[in-house]
């Protein structure tokens, strides 16, 4: 891809954006089902189990797509700090060691800072995280086994998206 300088890091910090704002709907969809009952018409809300397999679906798409974001929100922090050059891959914590030292130590301290207020459970590095994460696009394109969307969390992908693209927003 040929790009204007600046282009390309613009590009994927707006697509990460964008696509971490619809991921968060889909989040908060799958848990207030209320939200499901507004959205959906009469004729669908008759369907048996419409709105327990509209959250199943919420979630399905939001374990899909948050690695995405991830994925474009360090190729955008990528490009800014290498000339606009495209990262390639989609491995995130590969991503993660493409990132100059200085960014990768305000991208941790920057995760620890939303991880204490937001999910203090959680104890994990944006590191970590990233690498038990590491290949979740490809692997949950196709759900071979439903019964896994019930356990685990993706808010951590959220909060280590909202690290990378407030790293990218204070640069």
């Amino acid at each position: 891809m040929t790009a204007h300088p600046n282009k390309l890091q613009r590009l994927r910090h707006g697509q990460a954006l964008a696509l971490q704002y619809a991921a968060q709907v889909l989040i908060n969809s799958q848990r207030e089902p209320q939200i499901i009952r507004r959205v959906l018409s009469g004729a669908q809300l008759a369907a048996t189990n419409a709105v327990s397999t509209t959250a199943l679906g919420c979630t399905y798409a939001a374990r899909m797509l948050l690695p995405f974001v991830v994925e474009l929100a360090l190729k955008a922090l990528i490009a800014k700090h290498n000339n606009d050059q495209e990262a390639w891959g989609h491995r995130l914590s590969k991503l993660y060691d493409k990132l100059p030292p200085n960014v990768q130590v305000e991208l941790e301290r920057d995760f620890e800072q939303i991880r204490r207020t937001e999910f203090p459970v959680e104890t994990r590095t944006a590191r970590r995280i990233l690498a038990d994460h590491d290949n979740d696009f490809p692997e949950w394109r196709y759900l071979d086994d439903p019964s896994e969307l019930v356990s685990g969390s993706v808010d951590t992908l959220q909060y280590v998206a909202c690290g990378v693209l407030n790293v990218y927003n204070s640069r």
